[in-house]
């Protein structure tokens, strides 16, 4: 996958539901946004195919009613530009073009008026820099070495770097970190050679216990976490064995022994696991409000966890052999081509 990493994100995806187009040297697919969530949008933005360019090189946006595409940017010098990240929503798009020269990079923050289509450069920096949305407060939130801020419009208000959302990516560790209603700091935490998963909240830590049976030694998180009341609800990433020490979301598809959704109560350590999908061939690709929802043999199935049914939302016309992506849009999960660049599927839940 080149040239498709974004803040937060590790773009790297592909269908691995044990049906005939499988491709077992790819990697496993990858929530891009969890849910189903609040969100109070119908935009669904992308990066787009661009003549001479890579697959970073322009950034569309796809209406989730219309189903239709709008162009919003192509950089003017695909050799030595790319979009690094990109935030949006109906009104709005913020993204970074990053400009690589001689002996150093440039990152440069714009914002568009999607009806307009008029964009403005409201911020420059050789440092590193990245926008996106913070998935408890909805709030675009844009990133640099230095600094936090809360963009608003064209304007950029700076805020307490430790009120800042982000992961921890390194060689011994996987981090998830999130700020619950009352503004306490919950982190997710597993290192790598030891077996033991940790939640603590506001620097005070405590072992998942119902996961250390799990024998995970090189086992990590993934991105998809959510707060529900007092409970962190997230998936885990089990492997098969030994693979080395990679950051989390990298782990392909013939490594990957199993994924289990657990529950953690993080005021009181207490934790289960609500759902274990016992093998590779099953992906989970959504939660919320006490309903899991699955892939299973290119059909999506609502799981209701209280009482074990189940219900087919979505069989997906698609048959290729490339990377995809899920992403919910308030109750649409929207299922996207990585390769091909474009939506295949637009499922209202």
């Amino acid at each position: 996958m080149s040239k498709k990493i974004t803040f937060l994100f590790v773009l790297i995806f592909v269908l691995i539901t044990g049906c005939s187009y499988l491709n077992e040297s790819e990697y496993i697919s990858y929530i891009d946004i969890i849910g189903p969530n609040n969100m109070e949008c119908h935009s669904f933005y992308h990066y787009m195919n661009v003549e001479g360019g890579y697959d970073d090189s322009g950034l569309q946006r796809y209406d989730t009613i219309t189903g239709k595409d709008q162009e919003i940017y192509i950089v003017s010098d695909p050799k030595n530009q790319r979009i690094s990240s990109f935030c949006g929503n109906d009104k709005e798009v913020y993204y970074v073009e990053t400009t690589s020269k001689k002996d150093s990079r440039e990152n440069a923050l714009y914002y568009c008026d999607v009806s307009s289509g008029k964009y403005e450069k409201i911020l420059k920096t050789e440092e590193y820099l990245a926008v996106f949305q913070d998935s408890n407060t909805n709030e675009i939130k844009v990133k640099t070495d230095s600094q936090g801020y809360i963009a608003d419009n064209i304007f950029l208000q700076k805020v307490d770097d430790s009120k800042m959302i982000k992961d921890v990516y390194s060689s011994d560790e996987d981090n998830v970190r999130l700020f619950d209603a009352e503004g306490n700091l919950i982190e997710i935490n597993k290192k790598y050679g030891s077996s033991d998963f940790f939640c603590s909240i506001n620097g005070t830590s405590n072992i998942i216990t119902i996961l250390s049976e799990y024998n995970g030694e090189d086992s990590g998180l993934s991105n998809f976490f959510t707060i529900e009341g007092d409970k962190v609800i997230g998936i885990i990433q089990i492997t098969k064995g030994k693979m080395g020490k990679l950051p989390k979301n990298l782990i392909r598809f013939n490594e990957l022994k199993k994924e289990i959704l657990v529950s953690i109560d993080y005021k009181t350590g207490q934790n289960e696991i609500l759902y274990d999908t016992q093998s590779n061939n099953i992906r989970i690709v959504g939660y919320s409000n006490g309903n899991v929802y699955l892939l299973k043999g290119g059909i999506v199935f609502c799981r209701n966890m209280s009482d074990g049914s189940e219900k087919e939302i979505y069989s997906l016309p698609y048959k290729g052999n490339n990377q995809l992506s899920f992403s919910w849009i308030g109750s649409k999960l929207i299922v996207f081509d990585k390769n091909d660049l474009q939506v295949v599927a637009n499922i209202q839940t």
